[in-house]
This record gives structure tokens, C-alpha cells and sequence, in this order.
């Protein structure tokens, strides 16, 4: 999908995302949320075949981005008892787009794309927000890419 805009509405949709982001950094700040650490783009469990843009890690989940095809996987990579989940956000818009959950327990994923049409399919070049978890409740991770291919 391709966006065309005017020079006011590029320069607003800058504006915007800059605000989207402070208040990201400054809601992570205030909330305690723990440190995200990004690793080799590879696990059990993962769609294979896949050169993934972004990998992150969190204590019992690992998110996978590749953004040609909006592809999201979240991985359950702790056996301990909680089901691993990513929420997944425009922030430049201020659309919730869905939350994927793994309940099936520990090396097994959830994955969608955009060819599932719908809330799968992000918008192109938007600031899109990650929130990730799979500890219960006992910490969150958010990330955030701009979905620019």
C-alpha cells in the first residue's frame, strides 16, 4: 500500500510521530517497564525463511518483524506456566490493530501477516508500537519500527 501526502501533512505526520515517541519514552520511563535486548534472528518455533528486520527479547517472549508483508511472530521461549503475547499499535494514527497470544507453551509462536487482510495489514510508514510480554503480568517490554517496506 502506498501513501501519498502534501508537504503540511508530511511535515504533520513528523510532528506527530516526534510527539507519539516522547510520550512512548516518557510512558516507559514513568511505568518501569524492563529493558528489551535484540538477538540473532533465529529460534524454534519461528517462521523459517524469513530475514527478519527486527528481533527482540524479553523474559519468556521473543518478537519477530519483517516488515515487507507486515509479518509479526511472538514466540513462547520460557517454560514457565504464563502465555507469551504482543500487542500490536499505530501510534501515528492511534489505532489499536490486534494482540496475538501464544498459549501452547514453550518453543511454539503465533504468527500474522498482512495477506490475512484487515487489522493485519499496517499502514505504510507509520510509526507502529510493540508492547510484549510473557511473565504474567510481572513485566513488559514496548518497541517500536517505522513500517517503511
Amino acid at each position: 500500500m502506498q501513501r501519498t501526502t502534501s508537504t503540511a501533512s508530511a511535515g504533520l505526520r513528523s510532528r506527530l510521530r516526534r510527539r507519539s515517541t516522547a510520550a512512548l519514552v516518557g510512558a516507559v520511563a514513568a511505568a518501569g517497564l524492563t529493558t528489551v535486548t535484540a538477538t540473532p534472528a533465529s529460534a524454534a518455533g519461528a517462521p523459517t525463511g524469513i530475514n527478519w528486520d527486527h528481533v527482540w527479547n524479553g523474559t519468556g517472549v521473543r518478537v519477530y518483524v519483517e516488515e515487507y508483508g507486515d509479518i509479526i511472530s511472538v514466540c513462547d521461549t520460557s517454560a514457565n506456566g504464563h502465555s507469551a503475547f504482543v500487542t500490536v499499535d499505530d501510534w501515528d494514527l492511534n489505532i489499536s490493530h490486534y494482540k496475538a497470544t501464544v498459549s501452547t507453551g514453550k518453543g511454539t509462536c503465533v504468527t500474522h501477516r498482512a495477506s490475512q487482510g484487515g487489522k493485519y495489514n499496517l499502514h505504510e510508514y507509520s510509526n507502529i508500537g510493540l508492547t510484549f510480554e510473557g511473565k504474567g503480568g510481572q513485566g513488559s517490554y514496548a518497541v517500536n519500527f517505522v513500517n517503511d517496506h
